[in-house]
């Protein structure tokens, strides 16, 4: 039926024309281009949109109260959509009920289509009919028209509902120019005077000698001596066609000066990327050393792959596609993000949980429990990442840039959870007695990071979109890795290089420096029992650890029980070394203390040499000479 129905409007156009207001019989055709004009930015929302217009007028069909006034209103209340940029007309359809309305906003006129038409309001009742068998929501391709303000339109369509109660709604943007395509040569007087190859052309309404007009600018990586901005039709009809020159060896440095910059990003971004696997690679190597063993060296390592995510981001801007652009950028920023944050915030918690355990049994998270949870956080990102792939979030838009800001929104929101989550872990562990002072560095690097996420949402909200300029990207990424990197490596290469240090000038000490340089003055007494305390100390020290070394006597396990696997044979409460001993009544006595040191109860955990901690005092008495 609905096909009947445009047909007939094809019809009746002709006879409806003479009534139509003396502003809409302008000297001004239809001009329908083959190609769609580029999407708005916002492409979900108009989708949306339309979407809900075309199901609120198939509800009033269905309650049988569906008339020209409600329809009017309802296009009415559409065109005041909260949308960017607004629509510049709304159509609606009930082909069942013979109904059809079109309001244009600028200026306000209400069109039915039963009563008034044109052949320039043919491409309206087209795009309108175009949806009535498709379920998805359809985009028309660009015509230029004379109704309201001379210029280029462009539309979307959806319908909703089952047999009778189907409806179709439309809604329509007014563009400012479009690129030039063959169909407008007529129009602007013969072939532009641009390159196709290596020029951008666009059209725009033109005068009564010409109906269109047209301007050109050289592409992206090309330049011209007249410059790098939009030469009207006039000006090239002077200096002849525009045809630009290649960036590269002996071009313009002022025309390409922005494609240097791009260049020169990409390369920071590139450098940033062959530092961390450097750095990846010299943690690997010095994995057993003390500074890199006691931070989970595969913690560090997970840090370092999260940063070179960071600024594969941003080297991804440079991608032509802008869908594998966006899609590219918001994987690689979002996993590298939480191995990298992630990280730093699990190596937070596992300070804390040695802060906390006061017992013997101390509880330690190990690096293979650190590195599962960082596992299943990614595999929850991904997750996510995949639903916003999946919805087409990102399209091939004039901006060349993410559709829709609602997933980056949310991302930011849940960025800033996680560093939340750290700096009051963080605050938690603040009297924790930590190596390198790695837990202020740590909250130092959540803090840095948690002030970069709130400029970039506030700029993204103000309309700045930053996600679209390669410049803001690479300083975000820079600013997010670099801060990373300097607060969790810096305090332990600092450590050593302090300990290389010091062990080059203790080498370089000669045998007489004993206490002081020989042209000192002799030590006083005091500072000769000072040194020699700490002398027995150290001894007393490396002797409980030789003794503990591989003693199978003692457990593995910092004041735990002893392993499983041994076995002790339990004496009965009246033993015959016990009964030996009551027969002597109480005779050699002295012998019976002299048992085994190892079953004397009189020594204390401090004179044991099997303790763990070793002795805990000395006296001054101990340490004379």
């Amino acid at each position: 039926m609905w096909a009947r129905w445009a047909a007939l409007a094809l019809v009746t156009c002709v006879c409806a024309a003479p009534a139509d207001p003396p502003h809409a019989l302008q000297q001004c055709d239809t001009l329908n281009l083959r190609r769609p004009p580029p999407l708005p930015p916002n492409i979900r929302e108009y989708e949306a949109a339309v979407v809900q217009i075309a199901r609120a007028l198939s509800e009033l069909v269905d309650q049988g109260v569906a008339d020209e006034a409600r329809a009017s209103a309802l296009a009415r209340a559409a065109a005041r959509t909260p949308l960017h940029p607004p629509p510049a007309a709304v159509a609606l359809g009930a082909p069942q009920l013979h109904l059809g309305i079109l309001y244009i906003s600028e200026p306000a006129r209400l069109v039915v289509f039963q009563q008034n038409n044109s052949v320039t309001l043919q491409p309206f009742w087209r795009t309108l009919a175009s949806a009535w068998n498709a379920s998805v929501v359809m985009w028309s391709n660009a015509w230029y028209s004379c109704e309201g303000e001379p210029g280029w339109w462009g539309g979307t369509a959806a319908a909703r509902g089952a047999g009778s109660t189907r409806a179709a709604a439309a809604l329509f943007r007014s563009l400012p120019t479009l690129p030039c395509e063959d169909a407008m040569n007529e129009w602007l007087g013969g072939t532009p005077l641009c390159d196709t190859m290596t020029t951008a052309c666009e059209a725009l309404p033109g005068s009564s000698d010409h109906k269109l007009e047209y301007q050109c600018k050289c592409r992206s990586n090309h330049w011209h001596q007249e410059g790098g901005g939009w030469l009207s039709r006039l000006k090239l009809m002077e200096i002849g066609k525009l045809s630009c020159t290649p960036c590269g060896f002996g071009s313009n440095a002022t025309a390409c000066l922005p494609d240097t910059y791009r260049a020169a990003l990409l390369a920071a971004n590139l450098t940033g990327m062959l530092i961390c696997l450097i750095i990846g690679l010299i943690i690997f190597k010095k994995r057993k050393c003390k500074a890199v063993a006691m931070g989970m060296w595969t913690v560090l390592e997970v840090v370092l792959l999260g940063a070179m995510f960071m600024y594969g981001s941003a080297a991804a801007q440079y991608i032509p596609g802008a869908q594998w652009r966006c899609v590219t950028g918001a994987w690689l920023r979002e996993l590298g993000f939480v191995a990298c944050y992630g990280s730093v915030v699990l190596r937070l918690w596992v300070l804390l949980a040695e802060f906390r355990t006061r017992k013997a049994h101390r509880w330690t998270p190990r690096d293979a429990e650190v590195l599962r949870i960082v596992a299943a956080m990614m595999i929850g990102a991904s997750c996510y990442l995949a639903a916003f792939t999946a919805t087409s979030a990102c399209e091939d838009d004039i901006g060349g840039g993410c559709a829709n800001p609602a997933w980056h929104h949310v991302t930011a929101g849940a960025e800033i959870l996680l560093l939340i989550a750290g700096l009051r872990i963080a605050h938690a562990a603040r009297n924790a007695n930590v190596p390198f002072q790695e837990r202020g560095w740590l909250a130092s690097a959540l803090w840095v990071e948690g002030a970069s996420g709130l400029a970039w949402r506030l700029a993204a909200i103000s309309g700045a979109a930053p996600e679209r300029s390669p410049l803001v990207s690479a300083a975000r990424a820079h600013l997010s890795s670099g801060a990373a990197l300097a607060c969790v490596l810096a305090p332990r290469l600092w450590h050593g290089y302090r300990a290389r240090s010091l062990a080059q000038e203790v080498s370089r000490r000669g045998p007489a420096e004993g206490f002081a340089a020989e042209t000192e003055e002799e030590p006083t007494p005091e500072e000769l029992r000072a040194e020699l305390k700490r002398l027995y100390v150290q001894l007393e020290i490396l002797r409980n650890k030789t003794l503990r070394t591989d003693n199978p006597h003692i457990s593995k396990r910092r004041g735990g029980r002893k392993p499983p696997h041994r076995r002790f044979s339990l004496q009965k409460k009246g033993s015959r070394e016990k009964a030996l001993q009551a027969r002597r009544g109480g005779r050699n006595k002295a012998s019976g203390i002299e048992v085994s040191e190892a079953g004397d109860a009189s020594r204390t955990p401090e004179d044991s040499v099997c303790s763990v901690e070793g002795p805990s005092h000395f006296t001054d008495g101990d340490t004379q000479a």
